[in-house]
Order: C-alpha cells, then structure tokens, then sequence
C-alpha cells in the first residue's frame, strides 16, 4: 500500500493495455490489475488480427468515433513502436443480386463515415486482381484502407511501453473488492494486495457488468458471443492479394476470408450467443468447422488443396446495445468501457482517447507527472516456442495468430 495511483485500469485486454499506453504518455501514473497470469487471455486472445476503417459501423455512434479517431493515430504507433502491419485492402464480393442490392447502402455508410476512397470495381477487375477467387462474383467493391495487423503483439507493445515509462503491471490479480476511502480514493482489494487509486477504469471486457456490480452499478450485461476460426498455413498466402468480405448483415459482419501479417490465411469469424465467459477458446464445434471449410472453399476453390492447420475461437463481449458503453461516472471516480465487441482493435486508441477525455474533463483528475515526449521503438525476440520477449521482458505468446505466424508450419489436422 505504499504507491498511490492515479489511475488503475481493470483489465488487460487490448482495451485495458491501449488505455494504459494513452494515460501513461500523458503522465499518468497507472496500475493495470488483471486477474490471469498472462495479458490477453480474454476476447483478445481469440479475434481477427483485422484494423477496420469503420465502412460498416452505424452512422454517428461512439464506436464509429473511436475507430475514426484510431485511424487517424495508429499508423504512425505501429511504425514508432516496430509493430508488424500491411496496409493491403479489401474487396466486398457480392454472390447474388439481393447482395448486390446491399452495397450502395454500404457505400453511402463509408461516404458518411468519411471514407471517400471506396468503389465499385469491375468484375473483370475483380478477377484480376484476385485471380484465385471462384467464379460467379457479381458485384464488388475495393476498400483499401483495411489492414492487417498482430493482434497479440501489438497490445502487448502498447503495455511493455507503458511499463519503460513508470506504469505498474499486476497479473494473476483478481480484483475481489471496491471501497472509497475518507479521503476519497479508492481502495482495491486484490489477489495480491490492496491498491490505492484516485480513480478506477474499467476495461474488464467478458467480466465488465461483473466489476461494475462490485460498486453497485451496472448500466449493461454482457451476453457472449462466439466466434470460430480455422488457420491454414503459409504456403496459401498466394492465394490472395487481399481480405475478401461478404456483405454484412445488421448482426454481423460475416465470415471473412484473409491472410495475416504472416501470410496464414483464416476464415471465420463466425457469430453464435454462447452462455460461458470462460473456457470456449478450446471448444471446437466440428458442424460450424465443417462450414467455415466449405465456405473456405466456395470464396477459394484452391484451398481444397490445402488442409487447416489450426483451430480457434474467440469470445466477444457483445451487449444488447449495438453501440459501446463507455461512460463515466464524476461523483465516483469511475469510467465504465464496455461493450467493446468485435471491433476492439480497430477502435483501441480512439477508445483509449475518449477514455482520456472523459477522465480529465468528467472526473477532472490531472495527471501527476510528466507526458512522454517520444515514444520508443521495441526490441522484439521471438525467443522459445510460445514465448517473446521485448528487451528482457518474457512474455507468454496467447493468440493463435501469433503462435502460428512465428512458429514453424505445425503439422496438419
């Protein structure tokens, strides 16, 4: 109990790890509590790698805001940091008429949301550029803002930097509970120890409705939703020159064929309500398995050739409301970031950023030290099979991304 925080943030997702990065170069002193042994062992660990511009998000919402505002930022983080990602487009494939019809709306939401350099493209321009996709297309447009990121090690470069300047890093730390001191802190009882912080921000993701119950208060609740994948390996990456999307529907955003920073390509996600929080990664359901393999190869005939070499799922902490709940709270020192669902990391350093604002103009809580100036550039050691180091910090790779991007081709299912 000898440190007092500014800030303790709740979570070491992508959220939690990016709100960390922005408070901490503004001066900030932070503590991040979270309650596994590794970062990212939630819905970080199991989503697409895939930075989306925003083309599809509701009109005038917050999330369209953050990723907006992570759009503007991100580019020149991945380059300072050392981060690994490419800039490399998608294109939108329309099957059938009624799909077709789809796709003005999709231009007019892009157009709206101030991305100007989406078009429709030729099908004969479509198979040019994407020689290996089966035939039958008739409609399509190019997005070539769409990037491709690590997911894994990216959050974990927005932490390690943090820690290089001052913040606190407590895993395997389960917050038990909340109190607010006389002098109106608060005191956070812990796994570990007792933390004291000014104020308390919550990227708990999967567990974020259960934190705020632990002060009374819960403005969501958190219904998961599932997503599978299945990895192939790198020899594919050929294949495509680009992410090839379907068209999206009000519930989601479809399955997606795409290669990662690595030349893997992935299929998935897929989107089913699940009752569990914890312990879906490793569950595999060979009838959704059975059809991200066909649409694999119906969107990619030459995939046929190739066999999956890896299996995931991630868990998204999907609300009833479509739009993110972040909210603050003034009277307690308290910010709420939840309901953060498949676009975590395209928003992260816009969440961040109005996490930020709401902190110094909400909470009116000043940091107590001395912004970064710069930021450093990372050494990353892809040291030992499932672990990396970032200069001579080891830490425990958690994304099958990742894992199969570095490790050498496993064996096929």
């Amino acid at each position: 109990m000898d440190d007092v925080y500014d800030v303790a943030v709740i979570g070491g997702g992508v959220v939690g790890c990016s709100v960390l990065f922005e408070l901490t170069n503004h001066g900030y002193k932070c503590v991040l509590l979270e309650k596994s042994p590794h970062l990212l062992t939630g819905a970080s660990c199991g989503n697409s790698g895939m930075l989306h511009t925003g083309f599809d998000a509701e009109p005038d919402s917050l999330e369209l805001r953050c990723i907006q505002l992570c759009q503007r930022r991100i580019a020149d983080v991945f380059q300072k940091l050392g981060l690994p990602y490419n800039r490399l487009g998608a294109r939108m494939v329309a099957w059938d008429e009624k799909q077709k019809a789809l796709l003005p709306r999709v231009v007019e939401r892009s157009l709206h949301a101030g991305i100007s350099d989406i078009e429709e493209i030729s099908i004969s321009r479509l198979y040019q550029e994407e020689p290996y996709l089966n035939s039958g297309a008739c409609a399509a447009l190019w997005i070539p803002g769409e990037t491709i990121l690590d997911p894994w090690m990216t959050p974990i470069a927005f932490a390690h930097h943090s820690k290089l300047k001052g913040a606190k890093i407590l895993t395997d730390c389960r917050v038990r509970g909340l109190e607010r001191s006389y002098t109106n802190q608060w005191e956070i009882l812990t796994d570990k120890q007792t933390v004291i912080s000014g104020a308390v921000i919550n990227c708990a993701g999967l567990y974020g409705d259960i934190v705020d119950r632990l002060v009374n208060q819960q403005s969501f609740s958190i219904q998961p939703r599932k997503g599978q994948y299945l990895v192939y390996n790198r020899n594919t990456q050929h294949l495509l020159t680009s992410s090839i999307l379907p068209v999206p529907t009000e519930r989601t955003k479809g399955v997606i064929v795409f290669k990662t920073v690595y030349g893997n390509v992935v299929v998935g996600p897929t989107a089913e309500d699940v009752d569990q929080r914890d312990g879906m990664r490793t569950i595999i359901d060979p009838a959704v398995t059975r059809r991200l393999i066909s649409h694999a190869h119906s969107t990619i005939p030459l995939l046929k050739t190739h066999s999956v070499v890896h299996m995931y799922s991630g868990i998204r902490p999907a609300t009833r409301q479509k739009d993110y709940q972040i909210k603050a709270y003034p009277e307690r020192n308290w910010i709420t970031v939840g309901g953060i669902r498949s676009t975590g990391v395209s928003a992260c350093l816009g969440i961040a950023e109005i996490t930020r604002k709401h902190l110094l103009e909400g909470l009116k809580q000043e940091p107590s030290g001395t912004p970064v100036s710069e930021l450093e550039q990372l050494q990353f050691e892809y040291s030992s099979p499932g672990l990396m180091k970032v200069f001579d910090t080891e830490y425990t790779i958690t994304h099958p991304i990742t894992l199969c991007g570095l490790s050498r081709p496993p064996a096929s299912l």
